[in-house]
């Protein structure tokens, strides 16, 4: 059964408080359960709330971008959310006081050069593409221990949108192998995770077209200065405040990241 129109902004109302107040809540579909594209219309709602002029979207976010994780949340695609200005963080320090369970993975991302029109292709992504970018997406679940037991919920609560540091080097995409691109995340000096960039649904570009090809079922679309996070390469680790986090890739760069 449909969401009714009051249970939607009850939804919209406890999510975006939890975002506001960085208070946990337990998941909402403890209480309603409701369909994908329902928790995309709350997360929609939501993110009316939270930007404006002055925090305008700068971007998209894509997660579970590994069969792995679709198979884990039981959803047989990625999720989306968008990127907002506030979330990205101005210097490579986390403010973990001003979250509520921080976790951190690393990212390649895409700086989209023109608007791409669907339906979109591999090809129509690296070509619209100005720049390759190394992220760090500080992830944040408003969600109590990070209980999450249906992929609605992560959709709803802006897909775990917490903070995004972006690498200060731009390098082309034609000078990047970007399936093969690599990367070490390390702890305080020890490494705990590794990837290559084929981990993103084969190819990272093809991660953005089946974004692009997603958005106009919600009439938006992939534009001109857009950041695309095109997803976690790695497993996501804990924050913890004192800890150094470095995020070594093969070739696009490498961020510092201290948690405070």
């Amino acid at each position: 059964m449909a969401l009714s129109q009051s249970e939607v902004d009850d939804l919209v109302d406890e999510l975006h408080e939890a975002y506001e107040t960085k208070t946990a809540i337990e998941p909402v579909s403890d209480d309603t359960e409701f369909t994908t594209e329902e928790a995309y219309t709350v997360q929609s709602r939501v993110f009316d709330r939270i930007h404006d002029e002055d925090n305008r979207r700068v971007g998209h976010k894509l997660g579970l971008v590994s069969e792995a994780k679709q198979e884990q949340l039981g959803i047989p695609e990625p999720i989306f959310a968008p990127v907002i200005e506030e979330m990205v963080l101005d210097g490579n320090v986390i403010p973990t006081e001003e979250l509520i369970a921080p976790r951190i993975e690393a990212e390649i991302g895409l700086i989209i050069d023109e608007d791409v029109p669907a339906p979109v292709t591999t090809a129509d992504v690296l070509s619209a593409t100005r720049a390759v970018v190394p992220v760090a997406e500080v992830l944040e679940s408003r969600y109590q221990g990070w209980t999450i037991p249906s992929a609605q919920d992560v959709i709803a609560d802006l897909t775990s949108a917490g903070y995004v540091i972006v690498g200060e080097s731009l390098l082309d995409v034609t000078d990047v192998d970007l399936p093969m691109e690599s990367v070490v995340v390390s702890v305080d000096g020890e490494i705990e995770e590794t990837g290559v960039g084929a981990d993103i649904m084969g190819h990272p570009a093809r991660a953005v077209s089946w974004l692009g090809n997603r958005l106009e079922d919600r009439d938006d679309g992939l534009s001109a200065g857009d950041l695309v996070m095109t997803g976690g390469i790695t497993a996501a680790i804990d924050v913890e405040p004192g800890d150094v986090y470095h995020i070594k890739f093969g070739s696009i760069g490498s961020i510092e990241v201290r948690a405070e």
